[in-house]
């Protein structure tokens, strides 16, 4: 509860003292005025019948006159000095007028969205999501043991911060140098080889701090993130996977490895304790937005981390599952809209999805062909199935196809400010038949 309140109204409680303290400058500058004042009047008494000989207008407008042209020169200096920061560094600039002019204070009546995930897919999302008028929180799956992650895990026994780092540029304001420091990866040679700084910093602001989610909280100051990146849970958990054919695995890349058919899933300890700002952004969303993302290895783990799919259940705000446009080899092979579904709702405790939206349109027959010689084919939308649990779904062509395929952040987007809108009276969404904006798609 005091965290849920530290977070909704601690930006504006420190505007509103900034402003008070100013407020008592410009008060106590006026009392030395006044005060230097009457001391010449005491000191003085003959000038009294000179102040006498003035009108009281004259008096009163030219107080008025010097307290507008303060305020002119207050407002002149003010958005000098922001001009110029514009130019050295936009997102300190952009952070100050918040902090100084009390646009966070908008923040508090906000659609409140909560994006759950990992991996590529919500980092996908989340830069579209980014420009949204919504107050956004992103809850991180920290299972990751695989690449830079899994060895900075290994070695300094910290939570995994690939997925953490690329949330939190895709959070980021604009595409300065340091979101692309944070991306860089070191090449050849050395210990640091394959390495991005991102993970590093992040990784040694642990170690500075002594605390994860703090060090997360540092970064995404340093970044000028537009909402928030929490990590599921603070504690170092390991996915385990059961197989049709009995057998175990534990560890992510492993179980993406053994491309064999999954039963059941579990976290390693068995019961981590969820992050309560995790929880509390669940608790104050308006809406919660699962995927895109690797359904076993990126949307489920959050949910089983007790707690956070009991808060879903529990929860006020729509449930929205946004199901991939392709299969994922050793995850989901086979799979059609309503398998993911259906795999959300059995192997969790997760009780509801109100929403999902799902891909209606096949990618080119080549770049089709290039990915079913991996593995990895469409998604069918099996919209009847899903309708059939009682569950609303959006289907759109929501491809945006270059080299690769994957959704569309902007068209998504536009598809939740939609269900944004309409939750709030403004206008329903848009169904599939309605699409023919081909700018928006790269076909």
């Amino acid at each position: 509860m005091l965290l849920s309140l530290r977070r909704r109204f601690g930006h504006e409680l420190r505007a509103r003292r900034w402003v008070l303290f100013l407020l008592l400058g410009l008060l106590m500058m006026c009392f030395g005025f006044v005060f230097t004042a009457l001391s010449t009047i005491v000191l003085a008494p003959a000038s009294i019948e000179t102040v006498r000989s003035f009108h009281p207008a004259a008096l009163a407008l030219s107080g008025l006159s010097a307290l507008l042209l303060s305020f002119f020169w207050l407002y002149r200096g003010f958005r000098t000095a922001f001009r110029l920061l514009d130019s050295k560094d936009f997102g300190l600039s952009t952070r100050l007028r918040e902090f100084v002019f009390q646009k966070t204070q908008v923040s508090a009546k906000l659609f409140s969205m909560v994006a759950l995930g990992g991996g590529t897919g919500l980092s996908s999302l989340l830069k579209g999501l980014k420009e949204l008028p919504v107050d956004l929180t992103a809850i991180v799956t920290v299972t990751d043991d695989g690449g830079s992650s899994g060895r900075l895990r290994k070695e300094l026994q910290i939570l995994p911060p690939g997925d953490i780092r690329n949330c939190l540029v895709a959070l980021s304001r604009s595409e300065s140098l340091l979101s692309r420091l944070f991306q860089y990866r070191f090449g050849d040679g050395g210990e640091i080889e394959g390495h991005s700084f991102g993970n590093l910093f992040i990784a040694a602001m642990t170690g500075v701090i002594g605390d994860f989610g703090s060090a997360v909280r540092e970064a995404s100051n340093i970044l000028a993130i537009k909402g928030h990146v929490i990590p599921v849970t603070n504690d170092n958990v390991q996915l385990i996977a059961q197989f049709d054919d009995g057998s175990e695995i534990t560890g992510e890349t492993a179980i993406c490895e053994a491309r064999k058919r999954i039963t059941k899933m579990d976290l390693l300890p068995a019961s981590p304790k969820a992050n309560q700002e995790a929880l509390s952004a669940i608790d104050d969303a308006n809406m919660i937005v699962m995927g895109p993302g690797s359904l076993f290895t990126s949307i489920i783990p959050n949910l089983l981390v007790p707690g956070v799919a009991e808060h879903i259940n529990s929860s006020d705000a729509k449930v929205v599952y946004i199901c991939n446009v392709m299969t994922q080899p050793g995850e989901t092979d086979g799979f059609s809209a309503s398998d993911h579904v259906n795999a959300i709702l059995e192997k969790t405790q997760l009780k509801r999805i109100d929403i999902v939206v799902v891909n209606s349109r096949r990618a080119s027959r080549t770049l089709m062909e290039r990915y079913e010689t991996k593995g990895q084919f469409w998604v069918a939308p099996t919209v009847k199935k899903i309708e059939d649990l009682g569950i609303r779904v959006l289907a759109a062509d929501m491809l945006l196809q270059s080299d690769l395929l994957r959704h569309n952040p902007n068209l998504l987007a536009a598809i939740l400010i939609a269900l944004v809108n309409e939750n709030r009276g403004v206008e329903p969404v848009p169904q599939d038949e309605e699409e023919d904006d081909e700018s928006i798609f790269d076909d």
